[in-house]
């Protein structure tokens, strides 16, 4: 083996070498990706039952209102 070849063998070994690890960072940024998609799911849905339920408490362009609670008329325990 002469000098020559021995430079091509290593330059091809480092190029095996650099292609596995971005192969394994593609991996690792694929997973990443398919989290986000997930969380982002998980946000779009809460935000949409966040948006429907807000909608059920407007009626007629107002916010539906509530009776006063507690008693009308306080009671004094004097």
């Amino acid at each position: 083996m002469n000098d020559e070849e021995r430079e091509l063998d290593l330059m091809v070994a480092e190029l095996e070498t650099e292609n596995r690890m971005m192969r394994a960072r593609n991996e690792r940024l694929e997973r990443e990706l398919t989290v986000e998609r997930n969380e982002r799911k998980r946000m779009q849905d809460a935000l949409e039952r966040i948006l429907a339920i807000s909608r059920m408490a407007v009626w007629d362009g107002q916010p539906k209102r509530t009776p006063e609670v507690g008693p009308k008329e306080r009671e004094c325990n004097d």
